[in-house]
């Protein structure tokens, strides 16, 4: 009889305590390499912004060590869930600071390739497709679930105490990073605001849509974050780790998965090539987060996941 070697693999050893995590000390690297960034633009960072940086990355840093490790109680989902609010906080003032690093834009370079790609009949098929109200309701909303995927998994596998959980946050947040760095490395605005722009402007408002596409378009203060697609690269990396962890919660968020990388292109927020390079770039996040944090083994079904 085959013996299933997922199902026996021992957790690594806990963090010491007073130790950072692999995801908090990732974390910390991006917060220290904006916070380089903003203090050699000082004439162009706003004296608050690096404040306001140093501040985060010194009270991440505090109450991580703070809160020690902990199986339950309060202290428990308080650094569990600590990376929570600085992903987001990360995202918000990038659009300071790319500019700085990378002036240019490469809109017009990605346009050329989903031409190559795809072949400009399917291309200006793409930007002209009728859709109606009800779908494009469907697709917004399955769009802007973006961040809750990943919080969903977190929760879910901290709830089961899952003894993988750390390796699980790090795959993610590793994912989410490299997404950021790529914003850096070829900033675009996607196809929205340029190629795309009048049938964005058109897209049928159904009951939601309309407006939560507006409330997006508000909060998202990163205005060149087309490549790569961070939304596709985070819902796989989210799928990849509640297959190997949580097959209900795979099952569950894998519709929600694929309407969400459909509307990436659909509702011209990226280009195609944004998403399909969203693939290999989500592959070297998770090779980068098992590198660093260890492996993430499945869990065969039935097998309960608690350590």
């Amino acid at each position: 009889m085959r013996r299933n070697t997922d199902t026996i693999l021992e957790p690594p050893n806990p963090s010491r305590k007073g130790a950072l995590r692999v995801s908090e000390v990732a974390l910390l690297v991006a917060l220290a390499a904006m916070t380089a960034v903003a203090f050699a633009f000082p004439d162009r960072v706003p004296g608050m912004v690096r404040l306001s940086l140093v501040t985060v990355a010194g009270l991440f840093t505090v109450s991580a060590l703070a809160l020690g490790e902990n199986d339950f109680g309060w202290r428990y989902w308080a650094r569990e869930l600590l990376p929570v609010p600085v992903l987001p906080y990360i995202f918000m003032y990038l659009g300071r600071l790319i500019p700085l690093v990378n002036p240019r834009t490469f809109d017009r370079a990605l346009l050329r390739i989903d031409t190559a790609i795809v072949g400009p009949e399917t291309q200006a098929s793409l930007y002209s497709l009728p859709l109606p109200g009800w779908i494009t309701d469907v697709l917004t909303v399955a769009y802007s679930s973006f961040y809750f995927l990943p919080v969903a998994l977190l929760l879910v596998l901290a709830a089961k105490r899952d003894p993988y959980l750390r390796q699980v946050v790090a795959a993610v947040v590793m994912t989410f990073l490299v997404s950021y760095a790529g914003y850096f490395v070829v900033p675009a605005y996607g196809p929205r605001t340029t190629v795309a722009a009048e049938r964005y402007q058109k897209l049928p408002p159904g009951l939601v849509g309309d407006r939560v596409r507006g409330q997006l378009d508000q909060w998202e203060m990163t205005k060149t974050d087309a490549f790569p697609s961070g939304h596709t690269m985070v819902t796989l990396a989210v799928l990849y780790c509640a297959r190997r962890r949580c097959i209900p919660l795979y099952n569950a968020l894998l519709p929600l998965g694929c309407l969400l990388v459909s509307a990436t292109v659909l509702l011209t927020y990226h280009y195609v090539a944004d998403v399909l390079v969203a693939v290999p770039l989500t592959a070297l996040s998770l090779a980068l987060g098992a590198l660093l944090a260890g492996r993430i083994p499945k869990v065969a079904a039935g097998h309960a996941p608690a350590a």
